[in-house]
């Protein structure tokens, strides 16, 4: 009798594990699509990486653009003009594939130094065109292999190259409502979250570009962040630049990107 219990016990305990198991598998992939200017390409230097970052985690990968294939999250962007440089996504990876271990976190990002927001990335522009190219590659692949996947947000930083005139600053507003909502439009998703750095006060320090209008940018995203509950803005006045007084460094690239990662984990509860 108590051998007939014992295995009634193991039984009930398998019939409740099993389906749990399964379901693991089938977990939908999370997928985060990244855009923006020089500081999304990324200027952090791949050798000054931390000893945690060297390593992608199991649970992750990235697409790759140019070869329309996902590949290991590596340590250093994507970008044609930042070879053996990263950006935040290594750091929102990091700390995605911890906080979901039993999902895999996939990357998307298109980026470019110097584009505007008003020139490059608002609908049926140019990088706006690669950034939803890229992005249906990705998805297409997924499909291709039946692997069910979530696109779970937006991280975007930009808006440097829009602070040189005042015209381009005071339609930063209006643009940046354009490009989020078609965005949302392009996933099906009215209500998808959207992580921005708001560029930084240091762009009027003495840099090779021009930025004198920086502070109309900044309240526009400010405005654009306060008017939209589903979206998450970041200082970064505080971080420190290279010598141009323009792109993050190492530091504060891997900063950037635990913050949008800690502001995703929040959006995406």
């Amino acid at each position: 009798m108590k051998f007939r219990n014992s295995l009634y016990c193991l039984l009930v305990v398998f019939l409740i594990a099993w389906p749990s198991q399964s379901q693991e598998k089938d977990l939908p992939v999370k997928v985060f699509i990244l855009g923006g200017q020089s500081n999304m390409d990324g200027t952090g230097k791949g050798e000054e990486l931390p000893e945690e970052y060297l390593v992608a985690p199991k649970n992750s990968m990235i697409w790759d653009n140019k070869e329309k294939k996902w590949v290991t999250l590596r340590t250093d962007s994507f970008s044609k003009r930042r070879k053996y440089k990263f950006g935040p996504e290594v750091a929102f990876t990091h700390l995605l594939a911890k906080k979901y271990p039993n999902y895999t976190i996939a990357i998307i990002k298109t980026s470019g130094g110097g584009t505007k927001l008003w020139k490059h990335w608002l609908p049926e522009q140019n990088m706006y065109k690669a950034f939803l190219r890229n992005i249906n590659n990705g998805l297409a692949d997924l499909d291709k292999q039946n692997i069910p996947y979530e696109v779970c947000g937006m991280l975007w930083m930009q808006g440097e190259s829009d602070a040189e005139t005042l015209e381009w600053a005071n339609a930063y507003e209006d643009n940046l409502k354009v490009l989020y909502k078609d965005v949302r439009l392009q996933m099906d998703k009215p209500e998808l979250p959207i992580v921005m750095g708001r560029i930084s006060i240091g762009l009027l320090r003495e840099t090779p570009w021009v930025f004198d209008y920086t502070e109309v940018v900044q309240a526009a995203q400010d405005r654009v962040a306060k008017a939209d509950k589903h979206v998450r803005i970041i200082n970064t006045d505080k971080l420190e630049t290279l010598k141009d007084n323009t792109h993050f460094n190492s530091e504060s690239n891997i900063w950037l990107g635990h913050k949008m990662g800690k502001l995703m984990i929040k959006e995406i509860k």
